[in-house]
């Protein structure tokens, strides 16, 4: 499979999407970007530890996961709105997308228990899937590898247009690895699975965006959830969050749009 990079054209990394339902691209992230995100991340974690309130599962509490980012700092709104995640994306599913959602999984060592099973990111949909409803999009922090768990695929997968069984995943299915500040995009029914981290003591942190079709219910309620100063602050996110009428969708008081007939 050839590599890809920042630099590949968008149509080839497409063509990539659509025979094997992933690609991974290289050097997205700069070094600086790199190193505020692990930070941010690192902080978010220590504070949700401080609190109690961290969701952590697996044998002792090796891994851990955080949900709606947003909140979480700038760092992770830039990578929502990151300009080529958002052309790739929009190169599957159109110009209109949403943000379902914005997590991270830090996947520590020996979390072997209950990892590794397959999923897609469509699943709450009725089979068949007649066509891709969601993309996502995860941003490598640290190299992810065949020993630190890196997330586990089934090429080809998205064709078969209906959700696995929850098994554990194949013993040797494809991984998506690489480097630090890579960028994997999936195509929603692809089915995969988190990777198990047989290292002793190396931490794989990733973030992902999950990006749906206006009209679908987002998996974060961010008309609940998001800090309302957030949209002064970041304009852009209002389309991102459904805080923005969609063709009647969402609308106040009934939609913008006039001349409706009933």
């Amino acid at each position: 499979m050839k590599p890809m990079t920042k630099k590949s054209s968008l149509a080839a990394i497409r063509r990539q999407l659509d025979e094997e339902g992933f690609c991974v691209i290289s050097d997205v992230l700069s070094a600086e970007e790199l190193d505020s995100a692990r930070r941010a991340l690192d902080r978010a974690a220590a504070e949700d530890d401080a609190a109690g309130v961290a969701l952590r599962y697996g044998p002792n509490g090796s891994n851990q996961r955080l949900w709606a980012l947003l909140n979480r700092g700038d760092e992770f709104v830039r990578l929502a709105t990151h300009p080529l995640a958002l052309a790739l994306v929009r190169s599957g599913l159109g110009d209109d997308i949403q943000l379902s959602n914005l997590s991270a999984n830090i996947t520590g060592p020996g979390g072997d228990r209950e990892i590794g099973r397959l999923h897609t990111d469509q699943g709450f949909l009725p089979e068949p899937w007649p066509y891709q409803l969601a993309t996502n999009v995860a941003y490598f922090l640290d190299d992810f590898t065949d020993e630190n768990g890196a997330t586990l695929v089934v090429p080809g997968s998205h064709k078969l247009l209906v959700t696995p069984d929850n098994a554990l995943a194949p013993s040797a299915p494809v991984r998506l690895t690489g480097t630090a500040g890579s960028v994997a995009v999936w195509d929603g029914r692809l089915h995969h699975a988190t990777g198990l981290n047989r290292t002793a003591d190396k931490r794989r942190r990733g973030v992902f965006a999950t990006y749906i079709l206006p009209f679908l219910r987002t998996q974060e309620n961010w008309c609940r959830s998001l800090d309302p100063r957030l949209l002064d602050k970041h304009p852009e996110l209002a389309a991102l969050t459904g805080f923005e009428e969609w063709q009647t969708l969402g609308g106040v008081n009934g939609p913008k749009l006039s001349g409706l007939n009933f």
